[in-house]
């Protein structure tokens, strides 16, 4: 997002975190770090950007003197004026104000979503494909389409991998994963993965993902919305849904177990 908007290539931008000298930052909570406090990393890095502009027309020796301030383009971390073939990058504009650093502050607070004055969720559909054994009661899917509103996708490649893991982590609370107490003792009776059941490469098929969402204006000035846990709430009722299509048997508790389909 940074990079994008100083128009710098992303190795240029150095991200740091955790440390409490810093800026304080939306809390990462309700699958909303990107929608907020990637716009709150946007206004920022805007306003370092228009300060920026600014020194190039009034600043010291400005190389923009007397131009007007749309017609300044920022390209690979380089100020130009193309009417006039002029161009300076940011490195040479900050030594020429004498200035080692070059400040932009940006804070977004969103309204929570339930009292805005718009609704601005994300959406999905969720589609699932099973067989199921009718002498042994197992369930296999055949296949799983998720499509998916979420606004603006910034970065296809790591949206993709949260739906996917989305996914998989819906078919293991659909089919598998399932805490069990000890009614005596009250503790979880599987401390590890040596008996509790989660999805593994064999459990899970082809997944195809569809991102249908656009840039909202409504939602953040990003134009993002929520995509975390939006991937994983559909697929059980979707897997359930087929499990029923398919045996006529309607179970309403998960995990979809073979006790409750013979």
């Amino acid at each position: 997002v940074a990079a994008d908007t100083l128009s710098l290539a992303p190795d240029k931008v150095i991200v740091r975190l955790g440390d409490t000298r810093l800026p304080a930052s939306h809390a990462s909570i309700g699958s909303a770090t990107m929608a907020n406090a990637g716009a709150s990393v946007m206004l920022a890095a805007t306003a370092a950007r228009d300060r920026a502009i600014e020194l190039s027309l009034i600043g010291r020796n400005a190389p923009f003197a007397g131009a007007v301030r749309n017609d300044v383009l920022v390209s690979d971390g380089t100020l130009v004026l193309a009417r006039k073939n002029l161009n300076i990058t940011y490195v040479e504009l900050l030594a020429r104000n004498g200035l080692a650093t070059l400040v932009g502050d940006g804070n977004y607070d969103p309204v929570e979503e339930a009292n805005g004055p718009k609704a601005v969720f994300s959406f999905a559909a969720v589609f699932a494909e099973v067989r199921v054994d009718p002498d042994l009661g197992l369930v296999r899917l055949n296949r799983v389409v998720g499509a998916y509103d979420a606004g603006r996708i910034i970065n296809p490649k790591t949206a993709r991998s949260q739906a996917i893991g989305g996914i998989i982590w819906g078919v293991g609370q659909a089919l598998l994963e399932q805490s069990e107490t000890d009614p005596v003792l009250g503790r979880f009776l599987d401390r590890n993965y040596s008996g509790y059941l989660v999805p593994t490469n064999a459990d899970i098929p082809t997944l195809d993902i569809v991102f249908v969402g656009e840039f909202d204006e409504e939602a953040s000035p990003l134009g993002a919305k929520g995509l975390g846990e939006l991937t994983a709430v559909s697929v059980a009722p979707a897997i359930g849904n087929a499990v029923y299509h398919a045996t006529g048997k309607r179970v309403r508790d998960l995990p979809i177990t073979v006790e409750k389909l013979l």
